[in-house]
Parts: C-alpha cells; sequence; structure tokens
C-alpha cells in the first residue's frame, strides 16, 4: 500500500500511521554556492530544463526547495573576445533560459525574493567567476550589480586588475583598485567570494573588509594537500567573521589520490564542523565545472545523499539543514539586507 505523508513546518515529510516501519522522506531544502552550468549550456546550446549535466531544473525541482548560485565563468586565457563580452554572452543564456522557464524556476536579487524562495521550488542566484570581467571599472561593477549579480569570485586562478588568483607563482594580494572593488561591493550587496584567491589576498580581504564573506567551493588542505584547498588558519577565519565554506566535490580537492567516494566529501565537512564550523558548512559542487564527481555522486540528484549519508555519520538534522541550506541563507540574506530593497 502507498503510505500517505504530511508536510512538517521544519521540511520534515514523514509517513503516515500506516507506515509500519517508521521509516520517513525527508523533503530537503538544497542551498548550492557555485555550478558552472551556465557556461557549459552557452558552450553546449544545451536548455536548462533538461539535459545531461550535472544540474537542471527538473532534478532540482525533486527537492523542497533548491537555490542555485550559477557563476558566469570567465577563463581570460581561453577566450577570444573580451572578458566582459565573454561575461556579457553567459549572463545572457543565463536569463534566456530561466525567461524559457518562468513558471519553474525565478530569479533571487532581493532579501525579499530570498525570503519567499525559501518557500519551495527552484531558484537562481547569478554570480562572477573572475572579477577581471570588470576590466578595471567600478563603473562596470555598478553595472553587473544591477543585472543582478549578487556574488563575485575575486579572481579565477590567474592574476587580474583584483589581486592574484592562487596559482601564480608571485602570490600577490589586492591591488588598489582592488582594494577599491571590494569596499564598492560590500556597499552594493554583492558577496565576496575567495575560492581562488591568492592566500595573501586572502588575508588582505580579511583586512579590509568588515562584513562576513564566503569561499564558495573551496575544501580543507588538512585532509588534502591540493593548493586550492583552504589551510585551517583560512578555516578558523571565515569562521570567527561568520563567513561560509561550500565544500567543493572535486575529488582532485578531496583526495591526495585525486580519486574517492562521497564519504570524503563528508570528512571535509565534519573537518569543519571540528573547528566549531557548525554555522559554516555548506555545499558548494562546482557542478559542471569539474571533469569527474565522487563515486556516489552523480548531479543534483545526489544532494539528498550528501544529506543522509551524514545523517549516518552521526550529524544531527538541525546541523545537516545548516549545511545544505541554512548557513547560505544566512549570509546572503544579511548581505542582501545591507542593501535598501
Amino acid at each position: 500500500m502507498q503510505a500517505s505523508f504530511a508536510l512538517a513546518s521544519d521540511g520534515i515529510i514523514c509517513a503516515d500511521a500506516s507506515r509500519r516501519n517508521g521509516d520517513f522522506y525527508i523533503m530537503y531544502k538544497i542551498f548550492d554556492a557555485h555550478c558552472d552550468t551556465v557556461y557549459e549550456l552557452s558552450e553546449r546550446g544545451l536548455p536548462l530544463d533538461k539535459n545531461e549535466l550535472h544540474l537542471d531544473i527538473e532534478r532540482m525541482s525533486e527537492y523542497n526547495t533548491y537555490i542555485q548560485v550559477f557563476a558566469a565563468f570567465v577563463d581570460r586565457k581561453d577566450i577570444k573576445v573580451s572578458p566582459m563580452n565573454h561575461c556579457l554572452t553567459l549572463m545572457d543564456k543565463y536569463y534566456t533560459e530561466i525567461e524559457k522557464n518562468k513558471d519553474k524556476i525565478s530569479v533571487v536579487k532581493t532579501a525579499a525574493d530570498l525570503q519567499k524562495a525559501k518557500e519551495g521550488g527552484v531558484h537562481a542566484i547569478l554570480s562572477i567567476e573572475g572579477a577581471e570581467v570588470l576590466e578595471g571599472s567600478l563603473a562596470a561593477l555598478r553595472m553587473y550589480y544591477r543585472m543582478g549579480v549578487r556574488l563575485i569570485t575575486l579572481t579565477w586562478n590567474y592574476a587580474n586588475e583584483l589581486a592574484d588568483g592562487i596559482t601564480e607563482s608571485r602570490g600577490g594580494g589586492l591591488t588598489e583598485f582592488g582594494r577599491q572593488a571590494v569596499a564598492l561591493m560590500e556597499e552594493l550587496g554583492i558577496l565576496i567570494d575567495v575560492s581562488h584567491l591568492s592566500e595573501k589576498g586572502f588575508w588582505d580581504v580579511v583586512e579590509c573588509t568588515k562584513y562576513p564573506f564566503v569561499a564558495s567551493h573551496s575544501c580543507v588542505k588538512n585532509i588534502c594537500g591540493h593548493i586550492r584547498n583552504l589551510t585551517d588558519e583560512q578555516i578558523s577565519e571565515i569562521i570567527r567573521r561568520n563567513g561560509v565554506i561550500g565544500v567543493n566535490f572535486y575529488p582532485q580537492f578531496l583526495d591526495n589520490n585525486g580519486e574517492c567516494g562521497i564519504d570524503k566529501l563528508c570528512e571535509h565537512i565534519e573537518y569543519i564542523l571540528s573547528m566549531n564550523g557548525e554555522n559554516t558548512a555548506a555545499l558548494g559542487s562546482d557542478f559542471d565545472g569539474v571533469d569527474c564527481l565522487p563515486s556516489g555522486i552523480c548531479g543534483a540528484e545526489s544532494m539528498k545523499d550528501i544529506c543522509k549519508l551524514l545523517s549516518a555519520r552521526g550529524i544531527n538534522d538541525d546541523v545537516i539543514k545548516k549545511i545544505a541550506f541554512d548557513n547560505l541563507y544566512r549570509v546572503f540574506y544579511q548581505t542582501f539586507n545591507r542593501k535598501n530593497d
């Protein structure tokens, strides 16, 4: 016999009394800090509603609520046009696909939008990965804000007008323009993202900002020594600043052997929790920005399996809800509320 279900206020749907085995089905709320799906959609001419990538609306719709941060990713060494031109092409694809599916997905730009999104459904936040798209202009930063950008990853791996990326051997920090841009981001209500940033740049951000910032898709260096990962000191600082770390799903960042299962992802999350990071650990999948995923993860449909495994490993439901949704919701809501919507 098929069981009936009732939605509880905490997002848990429990089976009725006819379910003798006591099982329950959790309608998860998911908030993912980073994906590169828009880039892949644009490059391959694919739709957002249903595709064979890591992420589409159909799979996101399986959840009670799914908020996805979609990055306009720019690698200036791999494009034939200006960074700004490339970024605008990606943003056009983002808005075109959302307009096509406006009955299935909505755009989040304000605190009011975010509050409404929490009630259910599929929602999108626009971000930029690689601030070379500013082309050295604060006016461009204001323009991107007006176009809906609400998070900016300051660098990709390389140097730009703001700072050095993590792969630059000189390891430079924020430039003067970078400091001006970071200050304006805080003023406008754009969340600052330090993933990919040089370590010197990270500490410059700490020094010249007053609000929480995030590492949208980064892992723990003490578990996997990849240059992209965060040191304990960086993790502690993000925790101290009430920021958020979206743990990246890329096996190269999760395990020194470059391959792993879903349990290794949970290990990185648990490490952040062990540092009193209950309000900091989150999901930063990097879907469609990586060439492989841990075994046991296929794409958006696997987010619930991460939650289930965390539960099986002894993490309580309230903490899992923070990891899966609440921590990112909080930091975005606080950022949006700095600007009078």
